[in-house]
């Protein structure tokens, strides 16, 4: 009996499941149909690129991988020309980090007129040295500013380097030595640290003195002329210049 019943289940079971693949789906139901076969050309086609990807990453690879463009060509080593009519003199100096740049200099009554403003007198000997002024010396500040990229020294400054010079002003010597073989002169009076006005590297030079200086008398003496070889010698810190001219092998004359 069991048996029977077991047949008759297996037949309805197989009718149902006979109509159910025969009989039309109804309205609103959607059988899931197996996927298309794949196109194997598919993968060897190039896929596009957006035109604005395609430029911002031509731009990304042009700003990493690519030299950088050099703001000025390289500084040329060929001799600097004088403007016609002038004196050379001064045009082959060579200051470390600065170039010369030519003024116009002319010989007037056994001196020399630069750019028709400063009177240099003197042939910059040990005899004759030049007599400079703290104008002249100052002027180098038009065209010498390290800071803002300016690196020329003019010709009429240049041509003191490695000259004799003469020039007065106030001195101040170190507060706290044995021996003072060293000082500074100045356009303004200064004593190094509260009274005064504190010099620029334009309108003070640091002195080497031949010999060194009377002790009773080095922090009393506030004025002087000094005559020695003079240079040019530019001092940069961070772009910034601390210190421009020096004097070597120096006398001071406190009398004047």
């Amino acid at each position: 009996m069991r048996a029977l019943w077991i047949l008759i289940a297996l037949l309805i079971g197989s009718a149902i499941i006979l109509w159910w693949r025969t009989a039309p789906a109804p309205e609103g139901l959607v059988m899931e149909s197996a996927p298309a076969p794949r196109d194997p050309t598919a993968d060897a086609a190039p896929r596009s690129v957006p035109a604005e990807s395609t430029r911002t990453e031509a731009t990304g690879a042009a700003a990493v991988g690519a030299p950088a463009a050099k703001d000025s060509p390289a500084a040329s080593s060929a001799p600097v020309a004088p403007l016609a009519g002038s004196l050379t003199i001064g045009l082959d100096k060579q200051v470390k980090g600065a170039t010369v740049r030519p003024g116009r200099l002319v010989e007037k009554d056994g001196a020399i007129v630069a750019d028709g403003k400063y009177t240099i007198k003197g042939s910059g000997t040990a005899e004759r040295p030049y007599e400079v002024s703290w104008e002249l010396l100052m002027s180098a500040a038009d065209t010498f500013i390290p800071r803002l990229g300016e690196k020329q020294i003019p010709q009429r400054i240049a041509l003191l380097d490695g000259a004799h010079v003469r020039i007065s002003g106030y001195i101040a010597f170190p507060l706290i030595v044995t021996e003072a073989s060293e000082c500074l002169v100045m356009l303004n009076q200064w004593d190094g640290c509260c009274i005064g006005v504190p010099p620029s590297p334009y309108d003070a030079i640091e002195v080497k003195l031949v010999a060194p200086a009377d002790n009773s008398r080095r922090h009393v003496v506030r004025v002087g002329t000094l005559e020695g070889i003079f240079r040019i010698d530019p001092y940069v810190v961070e772009k910034w210049l601390v210190g421009l001219y020096l004097m070597e092998n120096a006398t001071l004359d406190t009398e004047l």
